[in-house]
């Protein structure tokens, strides 16, 4: 026996086994006390956040902080209690999760009535913005302030994919939901559940008939009718007129205070016949910083011709102007406002500024340029005028590149369609702008940027 294992030894692991059963009997007994103290502290988070339901149901993320994880339920479930959350469309509650998801602020007193304050004041404007977005991102017309409204019908394409289900990747699911929830509230009343809604109505009608593949289906509520063809796209019909125009003003409501002149529909003149009078405060709305750079960039600054001349008319606070004499080109400005011509002097940065109205001038006073960027008034197709009076002073092979307002490419105006008709001579090309480019500088209107190059050459 001694030769096998010395008594010494056996003493040891002995104690050892001891010491490890008493270490492992203080670890059940703390775990069982951690156990009850978790589940007091779940149970007191189910009372700080009774309305946390989906988004922090289950703590998915495991590097998640304990911080993170309560405050992102707790202010999960203010917004919800307070039904803020109604107000706001799809693409507003993804950024509000995506933004809980990955840091949620921590959750004071002072943080809570601050955001509920800002919520509750912007409220209004969350949902105006929420309607014309929906309806933006459903067919790119609809990004116009004024060269559209909501009619009596809008198509939903590619709702359903060839098996006959919900096409998930357009999600047009949502888009239903939103439609609703907006109607819902215009007409004084809460918005429903999915399955208590149209979509609720859609499936149940869908599984009725059996899952047959492409399939044509009619579904009828209080506010439409929906009817999904075989193709996968859905027709949805209004039928509560007042809703459409109460839906219709807020929209306007939201893209500003140009909609009103506007929505008269009155002929603005032909292409060749500009306004002489100023735009109201001289339809001036400083190019945001992103919009200013990616708008110079489109430029093409670089040349191996030699120095480029720039021109930037109605060149306010030279946004544009700054960024391409940066770029180490030779920049003029004209500008209107003698105040802000007297900035852009002072600045020492430009070849030449001239205090005049754009309009008022011919290429003979100022020569002609190698590139002009622009951003120019919008109201009322001032910006076609602005435009087609700039070409003028481009030279032949010379590059425009300019801001201008989504109207342009879908207005029916005669001035609107003749001058689409003169940029594709030219194989001028419109590319939208990110929604709410100019928010920052107190206008909700949704823009483009048009490239034209004067020899018609091809766009690139």
């Amino acid at each position: 026996m001694n030769q096998l294992i010395t008594r010494a030894s056996i003493t040891e692991i002995a104690r050892h086994r001891d010491a490890t059963l008493a270490a492992f009997e203080a670890a059940r007994r703390a775990e069982a006390f951690a156990k009850e103290k978790m589940e007091e502290a779940h149970n007191l988070l189910k009372i700080a956040a009774p309305f946390a339901a989906g988004l922090f149901a289950h703590r998915d993320i495991k590097d998640m902080t304990d911080r993170h994880y309560i405050d992102g339920r707790v202010w999960d479930s203010v917004i919800h209690s307070t039904q803020l959350n109604h107000l706001m469309d799809k693409k507003a509650k993804d950024e509000f999760r995506q933004q809980l998801m990955t840091e949620a602020p921590e959750f004071t007193e002072e943080n809570a009535y601050a955001t509920i304050e800002q919520f509750a004041a912007e409220a209004g404007m969350i949902f105006r913005r929420g309607i014309a977005e929906m309806f933006s991102n459903l067919d790119r017309r609809f990004r116009s302030h004024s060269g559209w409204k909501i009619g009596g019908r809008v198509i939903l394409s590619n709702a359903f994919d060839i098996y006959g289900h919900w096409n998930y990747y357009r999600d047009h699911r949502s888009t239903l939901q939103d439609i609703e929830r907006t109607f819902l509230l215009l007409d004084g009343r809460k918005p429903v559940s999915d399955y208590a809604g149209i979509v609720g109505e859609i499936d149940r009608v869908r599984m009725t008939d059996g899952f047959r593949n492409a399939r044509q289906t009619e579904v009828h509520s209080e506010f439409y009718t929906v009817r999904i063809f075989k193709n996968g796209n859905a027709h949805v019909w209004f039928k509560r007129d007042d809703l459409v125009r109460l839906a219709n003003r807020m929209i306007g409501e939201y893209y500003g205070e140009v909609i009103p002149e506007e929505r008269k529909h009155e002929d603005n003149g032909g292409l060749h016949e500009p306004k002489r009078e100023m735009a109201k405060n001289f339809g001036f709305f400083p190019t945001p910083d992103s919009l200013a750079e990616r708008t110079v960039e489109t430029a093409s600054l670089w040349t191996r011709e030699g120095m480029l001349r720039v021109l930037e008319p109605s060149a306010g606070t030279g946004q544009l102007a700054k960024r391409a004499a940066k770029a180490g080109v030779s920049v003029d400005c004209i500008e209107c406002q003698p105040h802000l011509a007297n900035g852009l002097k002072a600045s020492g940065i430009y070849g030449r500024v001239i205090c005049a109205d754009f309009l008022a001038l011919q290429p003979a006073t100022t020569g002609l340029y190698d590139r002009i960027i622009m951003n120019p008034p919008f109201d009322r197709e001032r910006d076609i005028d602005h435009v087609m009076h700039a070409l003028k002073f481009l030279k032949e092979e010379g590059l425009l590149v300019a801001i201008m307002s989504a109207h342009t490419e879908f207005a029916e105006s005669r001035k609107a369609i003749a001058f689409r008709e003169h940029i594709a001579k030219l194989n001028g090309h419109f590319s939208d702008n990110p929604s709410n480019s100019f928010s920052s500088v107190g206008t909700n209107v949704n823009t483009l940027t048009l490239k034209v190059w004067k020899n018609g050459r091809k766009v690139w």
